[in-house]
């Protein structure tokens, strides 16, 4: 076998390495910042370096740093200042970004959709409020949105917020952005848990609004959003049966 000489071999690694970041997309510049983010190497309260130096690092065009920062900024993880730089805020909630629909559906290259089907505040079922450690006749606000992938259905999901330590989103604010945006920008979720399971889709508001016919069987992602020990969120999101769910650890 020949041996390749340590100092050729890691000049080799590192072409090998920058010839992957060329030409990288908004969403892959996002992922390496989250990344940095979670390890500390870029810790929270601190500068991080400038859009022209990231963008000579990644070997991309600075507006696709812009972009990339930008996006992590309107989720409130990052904190922009013209003329004072971008910094990473106090408590970056990196976890429940990576659980973002808006995400998920720009990273495989299709057009985001949202709407918000209901709202109301009223007792949970018996199972929630037992989930998240109340009494059934505590109110909860529950929601229900609807998400598309270049206009076709995506996911419907179904949420609870807890409104008792908190004030919950208006309706107004949530026409605009999705509840888990909305989480994230104003509560600082610091744990969660998850469940997977299948179903069929049943009812005929679940059906209708995913385009299935209600025997179809649908897969049902179950979230529970804590602030230190109090549950604060519970989401269940259903996705037509052919849906691939991936998950980073």
């Amino acid at each position: 076998m020949i041996k390749i000489p340590a100092q050729v071999a890691n000049t080799l690694s590192a072409a090998d390495h920058s010839r992957k970041r060329r030409h990288m997309t908004w969403q892959a510049v996002q992922e390496e910042a989250l990344s940095r983010i979670q390890s500390k190497e870029w810790p929270p309260g601190e500068l991080i370096p400038t859009e022209s130096v990231l963008a000579r690092e990644f070997g991309c065009a600075r507006a696709t740093v812009n972009r990339a920062l930008q996006s992590l900024a309107d989720s409130g993880v990052l904190e922009r200042r013209r003329k004072v730089g971008t910094r990473v805020v106090a408590h970056p909630n990196t976890q429940a970004l990576r659980y973002l629909m808006r995400r998920e559906i720009e990273a495989q290259g299709k057009a985001y959709g949202y709407r918000l089907l209901g709202y109301e505040k009223g007792a949970a079922p018996t199972e929630v409020a037992q989930a998240m450690l109340l009494r059934s006749d505590e109110p909860l606000l529950r929601l229900r949105a609807r998400f598309t992938a270049d206009g076709r259905p995506y996911c419907f999901e179904e949420r609870w917020i807890n409104t008792v330590s908190k004030s919950g989103p208006t309706s107004e604010a949530l026409e605009k952005v999705s509840p888990c945006e909305w989480l994230l920008r104003h509560i600082p979720v610091n744990r969660a848990s998850m469940s997977m399971g299948a179903t069929i889709a049943g009812c005929a508001f679940l059906a209708e609004t995913l385009e299935l016919d209600p025997a179809e069987p649908v897969l049902v992602v179950e979230r529970l959003d804590w602030l230190d020990n109090m549950p604060v969120s519970l989401s269940r999101r259903y996705f037509p049966h052919d849906h691939r769910y991936s998950a980073e650890l």
